[in-house]
């Protein structure tokens, strides 16, 4: 037995041994990249972090990032925008073959100086260009894209690009144009990035011209918001995202709550065709299909009903506030007014409880009547994404800005809904299957009313009927609503 494996061992081909001698050599390069990564992270001050928005990405987030490009046979032309220690860079390259070329652009001089060190440890023919992406002009001559951009609000502001101007409200969404903009036909782009990009009004130009640009090849959101960048104090929604300059190619994968501590291949995953997760015009991405036993119903705005936000911005409009009621007063509704599935008024918080009659003269002020109101605000850690409760006010009243209401009217004019109606949209919105839906559509912490109008929906009628089922009130449990809906709609396990 002994002999046998010697045997074999002795019998190893010379290319098995030059494989294995290379893998052993990118582990430990690997490691040496990794280190200047982590001291670098070290050193880096929260001030100078929250300027520029530096989260370096750990190697097992770029070992994953730099394996979704397909293997190549030719020498390719790799650019890394704002490459912080050179990590994606290097780690593309390493998997490159002879004769591979990377540009690297980082404008903090001292991590240019790292990414230069990292990356020439795996390739001869580099270049590091110490400026701002937004300073270099570049050649759509790239093989290979990668980034980790800044994740960071911006003041809208419109890129130019050969199909027309994309409007763009984040720098991370900028860094992506000029990325995708910078790749020869057929390149391929990896990004680490949040995956806010997928739904709501602010990305919708974005969306549309990147789908239109390119072939989405993969999806790969991270399970946890903090696992992926450990050590940068992140609280975050990353994804993997994978695009290819050309037409739509095939189904793309999907890879929905992966680990960064286990190699992609390893973990399970979906071929999904395009058209299964777009929505809408806006064209809003899932990261699944959607659950058949939604596909009977029209979108919420189709079934007649609209969502608006709250008009009140409090800190604009603080003469208006009053902690007592006084003559000529309005109700005003916060979150903190929403009790489980019930809106209560007044309640004892920090927040004054009324406007002032001056409100009416503002645009602030809603019709009397019946709505469900919903949270704009909350965190896939929680119980529920959509916090919906109902209200009946027998007075005019005002909703804060971090509230949305649904009512029957358009954008432009405020029509309370049907009493049955707002219980019935209440219970329904407090489902399982809802809860659900939202999270595969969602991507930030944000519940936007854009992508609350394409969420499935009974019809009036049925969530009237829904309505004399079930009380909208605190002694209705999660079991209650979900089997009264399963009855009501003969519902029987996904498939």
């Amino acid at each position: 037995m002994a002999y046998a494996k010697s045997r074999a061992m002795a019998n190893l081909s010379h290319a098995q041994w030059t494989e294995d001698r290379t893998r052993i050599s990118l582990v430990d390069m690997s490691k040496s990249i990794a280190q200047i990564r982590n001291e670098a992270a070290a050193a880096l001050s929260p001030e100078r972090q929250q300027q520029w928005e530096q989260f370096l990405t750990p190697a097992p987030v770029a070992e994953q990032a730099a394996g979704l490009f397909t293997p190549a046979v030719e020498p390719v032309r790799i650019l890394d925008l704002g490459s912080g220690t050179g990590i994606l860079a290097a780690m593309v390259a390493a998997h490159a073959p002879a004769g591979s070329g990377v540009t690297a652009i980082e404008q903090d001089t001292d991590l240019a100086k790292a990414s230069e060190v990292s990356i020439r440890q795996v390739c001869d023919d580099v270049e590091v260009i110490a400026k701002s992406v937004f300073d270099v002009l570049l050649d759509d001559r790239f093989d290979r894209v990668i980034l980790n951009p800044p994740y960071k609000k911006i003041s809208p502001v419109t890129i130019p690009t050969a199909s027309g101007g994309v409007k763009i409200t984040n720098l991370y969404t900028a860094f992506l144009v000029i990325a995708i903009q910078a790749l020869a036909e057929g390149g391929e782009c990896v990004a680490i990035i949040p995956r806010s990009w997928m739904n709501g009004e602010y990305f919708k130009d974005f969306r549309k011209w990147l789908l239109d640009e390119c072939s989405l090849d993969v999806l790969a959101v991270y399970g946890s918001r903090q696992d992926h960048f450990k050590d940068m104090d992140i609280l975050q929604e990353i994804m993997l995202l994978k695009v290819s300059k050309r037409k739509q190619i095939g189904s793309i994968a999907v890879y929905d709550g992966i680990s960064p501590e286990i190699p992609l291949g390893r973990q399970p995953h979906e071929l999904i065709p395009l058209e299964a997760l777009t929505m809408g015009r806006d064209r809003i991405l899932r990261v699944e299909r959607q659950d058949p036993r939604l596909s009977r119903f029209k979108t919420l705005s189709e079934q007649g009903m609209w969502v608006s936000t709250g008009k009140l911005v409090w800190f604009r409009n603080r003469d208006l506030l009053s902690a007592t009621e006084k003559p000529g007063s309005h109700p005003l509704y916060w979150s903190d007014n929403q009790r489980g599935m019930t809106t209560v008024h007044p309640v004892k918080c920090d927040r004054e409880q009324w406007v002032t009659g001056k409100a009416d003269s503002r645009n602030v002020v809603l019709p009397s009547g019946s709505y469900c109101l919903v949270n704009r605000f909350s965190a896939k850690e929680q119980r529920h994404r959509i916090y919906a409760s109902y209200l009946r006010s027998d007075t005019e009243y005002v909703a804060d800005n971090k509230l949305n209401y649904v009512h029957q009217g358009t954008s432009r004019r405020t029509v309370p809904l049907n009493d049955k109606v707002a219980r019935g949209l209440t219970l329904w919105l407090t489902s399982s299957i809802v809860d659900e839906w939202y999270r595969q559509v969602s991507g930030s912490t944000q519940v936007n009313a854009t992508d609350l109008r394409q969420l499935p929906c009974p019809s009036p009628r049925q969530l009237a009927e829904l309505s004399d089922l079930l009380p909208v009130n605190d002694a209705v449990d999660q079991q209650s609503i979900d089997h009264t809906l399963e009855g009501m709609f003969s519902w029987t396990k996904a498939s």
